[in-house]
């Protein structure tokens, strides 16, 4: 895997996932985390005889939202029957499935296995799309507003003390672990205002040239039905509004509250002063 991209849900990272892949060298495939999920029980494939490629490739295809992906089964047999590694694997079948040269993840979860993915590719580069806190509670709250019982659903708080405190953590744990790590940080906010400099940056990090046509991701629509319920400005132009929603929505003494869980984080990305 050459990169990953990391961020607090609903900070964006489906968007980035969208634009980058609208490129024509940078596949990122719809959410799947068959790379972490599978690790513990297959992690010496290639190296341990008793592991077979029947299970994996069982494992592989009930893996959450890999109906997605419309994977041809065939095609992992073929994959699984190559001398490759764990890694090598999941390569194969990210490059596969996208047709790239240059293969990403990204799964908002990924947040709580960040030793995982490096231990399993310890090469790869990180993307951290960070969004201000508040807005990301906005969205948290606007989820609620839908079907609870739609298949995938995030399933997010609705109390504003716990979404500052959740946005706090997983923002710091993502900073802490890429102290270390070849990453680019961008925030959200600057996806929207300057769309084409910000991509330049990503692309550059990524050892190529921004693409024209990733400014019209959304005619592709690579965002499965699955997930659109809550994700409908993907199949959009990109809205360059779409920031500072908490100063309508969130009430002073929300407002007042998320500054006191997470005032300093807020600081740090230049979201207060």
């Amino acid at each position: 895997m050459d990169f990953f991209i990391l961020g607090n849900p609903r900070s964006g990272t489906t968007l980035l996932r969208l634009l980058l892949n609208a490129h024509s060298c940078i596949g990122v495939p719809p959410e799947c985390g068959m790379i972490q999920w599978w690790h513990s029980t297959y992690k010496a494939w290639g190296a341990d005889e008793h592991l077979l490629a029947q299970d994996f490739l069982g494992d592989i295809l009930r893996s959450k939202k890999i109906e997605d992906w419309h994977i041809n089964p065939a095609d992992i047999t073929n994959i699984l029957e190559a001398d490759y590694t764990y890694a090598e694997v999941f390569d194969a079948i990210y490059r596969q499935y996208t047709g790239k040269p240059i293969i990403g993840d990204k799964n908002n979860y990924y947040i709580h296995h960040l030793h995982t993915l490096k231990h399993i590719y310890p090469k790869a580069k990180y993307i951290h799309l960070v969004r201000d806190g508040r807005d990301v509670a906005c969205s948290y709250l606007q989820l609620q507003h839908l079907n609870q019982e739609l298949k995938y659903i995030p399933k997010v708080s609705n109390n504003i003390e716990r979404i500052a405190g959740e946005w706090d953590a997983n923002v710091s744990k993502i900073d802490n672990f890429l102290e270390s790590e070849n990453a680019l940080v961008i925030r959200y906010e600057d996806v929207l205002s300057d769309t084409k400099k910000t991509l330049q940056l990503v692309c550059a990090f990524l050892g190529t040239a921004f693409e024209p046509d990733m400014l019209s991701y959304y005619t592709n629509n690579n965002e499965p039905e699955s997930t659109l319920h809550w994700k409908t400005k993907v199949l959009e132009p990109l809205d360059t509004r779409n920031f500072n929603k908490f100063k309508t929505v969130l009430s002073e003494s929300e407002l007042d509250l998320f500054h006191a869980v997470a005032g300093n984080t807020l600081k740090k990305y230049n979201y207060v002063t």
